[in-house]
């Protein structure tokens, strides 16, 4: 402890309340601006005439390799990650009508196409009620020539579905849905992609449960109470239970599908239960990577089986370190390309995607092990997610 911080505590400690100081830093940090010297070589002026001396601005963002490879051709060997082309280096993110108007939204939005800029997207940040009104004001706003629904909840989707429909915009649904709900009423709908859920979560218990050696105990974190894909997931969990009757279950809790949420969940468990937790089931990887957290914080790491879905790029790097053991592609990287493909074959070709009675499409997620996690790896993160 420095002499400085000691003294803020006596003083805290003496008051009873948090110190209270004017604006600015009274620590003697030096100014780093006084310590540049800019090699003037460097510089490179603007076109005196941008007619016949035009500026490039083109940028591509994305990871690039450290070196350039040849093969024994001298060919370039194309092991450049996926790349975002912006004509000019600047992104718009979308603004909600509070902050700015319909017309400052239209002049941004007309701007970037002219441009070849790219807009960048809010989430719905866990809010159902910003979701609808986020679609609402972004049909207006963008005029897209799709529209991509990945719902907070089912009891949402007609709504955001109308939306669409009343615009006359092409949509493609995710994950969740009401029950009994009818796609077939909406003409603009391509297709809802979606797992069976319940083989999802039944799967996952599975293998986590070979993992363990067919016995011990186990912590279930859940999606959010009363979600659909929650619920499912988490039935198929029980009735693999039937079939090992080694496994007991020491609890379930929801982690509401993030990590930073399910953290504070698993640590609370965690002081509970202790060393009688051999494994834990989680409905996402983003809530495995909060239980990952605390493992690590503990030295618990590695030695408790941990399982998720979703192929998340974290999560796989800790399953080449051994410190889970699988994980399925319910819902990422692959299942949002392929509706992005259902979109473009149908404004292109004017193709529909092949699907049931209702407009599903089954999307089968490959199993994500130690034995192959590698395989997976390089196809959705590493040298051949590019040409993927």
């Amino acid at each position: 402890w420095t002499g400085e911080a000691i003294q803020e505590i006596y003083r805290q400690a003496g008051s009873g309340g948090v110190l209270l100081s004017s604006m600015g830093n009274p620590k003697n940090f030096p100014v780093y601006w006084d310590k540049i010297l800019i090699n003037a070589s460097q510089v490179t002026n603007p076109s005196i005439d941008p007619l016949r001396e035009p500026m490039e601005t083109r940028v591509y963002l994305g990871k690039k390799p450290s070196c350039v490879e040849r093969d024994e051709k001298g060919n370039l060997i194309p092991n450049l990650q996926p790349q975002l082309k912006l004509e000019v280096p600047v992104l718009f993110s979308a603004m909600s009508y509070g902050s700015l108007s319909y017309n400052a939204h239209e002049s941004l939005a007309r701007a970037a196409a002219q441009l070849g800029m790219e807009y960048v997207t809010l989430s719905a940040e866990n809010n159902e009620q910003k979701q609808v009104a986020d679609l609402e004001s972004g049909l207006v706003t963008y005029q897209p020539d799709l529209v991509i629904i990945m719902p907070m909840s089912p009891s949402i989707v007609p709504a955001l579905c109308d939306l669409c429909e009343n615009a006359k915009v092409p949509f493609i649904t995710l994950f969740d849905y009401p029950e009994g709900m009818d796609f077939t009423a909406y003409e603009y709908h391509l297709a809802h992609l979606l797992t069976d859920l319940y083989q999802e979560g039944k799967t996952e218990a599975e293998y986590l449960f070979e993992a363990m050696g067919g016995e011990g105990g186990i912590i279930a974190i859940d999606g959010p109470a009363g979600n659909t894909t929650a619920v499912r997931r988490h039935e198929g969990l029980l009735d693999a239970m039937k079939e090992y009757p080694g496994i007991t279950l020491l609890e379930s809790q929801p982690g509401d599908f993030d990590r930073f949420a399910a953290a504070p969940v698993f640590e609370d468990m965690y002081i509970k239960y202790g060393d009688q937790i051999d494994g834990v089931w989680c409905a996402n990887d983003d809530m495995a990577m909060g239980v990952i957290e605390i493992l690590d914080g503990v030295g618990k790491l590695g030695q408790v089986k941990i399982s998720g879905l979703d192929c998340l790029q974290d999560f796989l790097d800790h399953m080449k370190k051994g410190n889970t053991c699988v994980s399925l592609s319910g819902d990422a990287p692959g299942m949002q390309a392929r509706a992005v493909c259902f979109g473009y074959d149908y404004l292109t070709e004017g193709i529909r995607p092949v699907t049931d009675e209702n407009k599903h499409a089954i999307w089968d997620p490959p199993v994500v092990t130690p034995e192959n996690v590698e395989e997976y790896y390089d196809l959705w993160y590493g040298s051949k997610a590019a040409g993927r």
